[in-house]
């Protein structure tokens, strides 16, 4: 069962925000495509885990996908926890490619591609230090002790994995995504003695679904853009000139003709994911290029969007994260890059 699905990440769908919001001389700066590439890559390699785990499920397991939980001020992330009566199952997923070579005298990890060649943290130790984690959150809640598993996954199917010492202690430490359903089934055999009751999983359930805490980004202030970098008003779905004008209630592009009733509402999500988590009207007339503050405040009124306030004062906030659409369009040009992606 899976109890939390996976999302696109906060941090890619603000750099698919900024993509849309940023002039098309500056939004192919390498520094940011580069990034953006790896975090997607990362996504695509966790959804590809997530597929193989959905083929292939276990009975009385719980699958929670992409999880940040917090120990005092730090925060941890499990890529994928897999909760049973029994056990404890962490997942740490890489989506590299080429020759992946892992020493386990220096624990690292080196990727050859090409004439290219690069030393990776150990995915290994990133999953124990997630389990030591994992320990400490679940003791200072008052939660029995529990075998906890670790399992470093590589999700691209064209990589080739070598064990330089043939050190059978790795073996099922660090696979390839196909042998992850055999190796689940081994520890699932291997452990029979129930330590959570039904009471316990679901007070476990309970505390990490409310415990996830989502990473946060501001992405202005990280790659530095200005006023100046930035579209003003709505930019046309299929043609990108901006900006869009009120006409009839819709939106017309005074180029290519392209109507759009609901063009603001992504350029409203935008807005929240990378400036504020509230727009006021004049903020949104701004925005929006608009001069009625009655039509901005149909708009708003139309998204459902949770406010607090009155009149001038009046706040409307963003939606939780899971409720932004997930295939978003970006512009072309971004769209169609070939990317050279590699996980971090």
């Amino acid at each position: 069962m899976i109890n939390k699905f996976r999302t696109k990440p906060h941090i890619i769908l603000c750099f698919e925000a900024l993509f849309r919001f940023l002039k098309k001389t500056v939004r192919n700066s390498n520094l940011l495509l580069e990034e953006y590439a790896s975090y997607l890559a990362g996504y695509r390699g966790e959804k590809a885990t997530d597929y193989t785990l959905s083929i292939y499920p276990h009975k009385n397991s719980w699958i929670y996908q992409d999880l940040r939980l917090n120990n005092g001020p730090f925060h941890f992330q499990i890529d994928t926890l897999i909760v049973t009566a029994k056990l404890i199952i962490i997942l740490e997923i890489k989506n590299l490619r080429g020759e992946l070579e892992y020493d386990s005298r220096t624990q690292q990890l080196i990727q050859k591609y090409g004439n290219v060649k690069k030393r990776h943290k150990s995915p290994i130790l990133q999953a124990e230090a997630q389990k030591m984690n994992l320990i400490k959150w679940l003791n200072d809640r008052g939660f029995p002790p529990i075998p906890i598993e670790t399992i470093a996954v590589i999700s691209n199917p064209s990589s080739i994995l070598v064990n330089v010492q043939d050190d059978p202690s790795i073996f099922n430490k660090l696979i390839n995504l196909e042998n992850l359903p055999p190796i689940l089934n081994d520890l699932f055999d291997k452990y029979n003695v129930n330590r959570f009751d039904k009471k316990t999983i679901t007070e476990l359930n309970n505390y990490l679904l409310n415990a996830h805490n989502p990473l946060d980004t501001d992405l202005i202030k990280q790659f530095n853009v200005t006023e100046n970098n930035l579209i003003k008003g709505i930019p046309c779905s299929k043609c990108e000139h901006y900006p869009m004008v009120r006409q009839n209630k819709t939106w017309f592009c005074q180029k290519c003709h392209h109507v759009d009733s609901k063009a603001h509402e992504r350029v409203i999500l935008d807005y929240f994911l990378l400036f504020n988590t509230t727009i006021t009207n004049k903020e949104c007339r701004e925005l929006l290029q608009l001069k009625s503050s009655k039509t901005a405040y149909r708009l708003l009124r139309a998204m459902n969007l949770e406010s607090t306030g009155n009149n001038s004062a009046r706040k409307y906030h963003a939606p939780p994260l899971h409720e932004f659409p997930q295939n978003s369009s970006i512009p072309n040009d971004i769209n169609s890059q070939n990317y050279n992606i590699e996980i971090r």
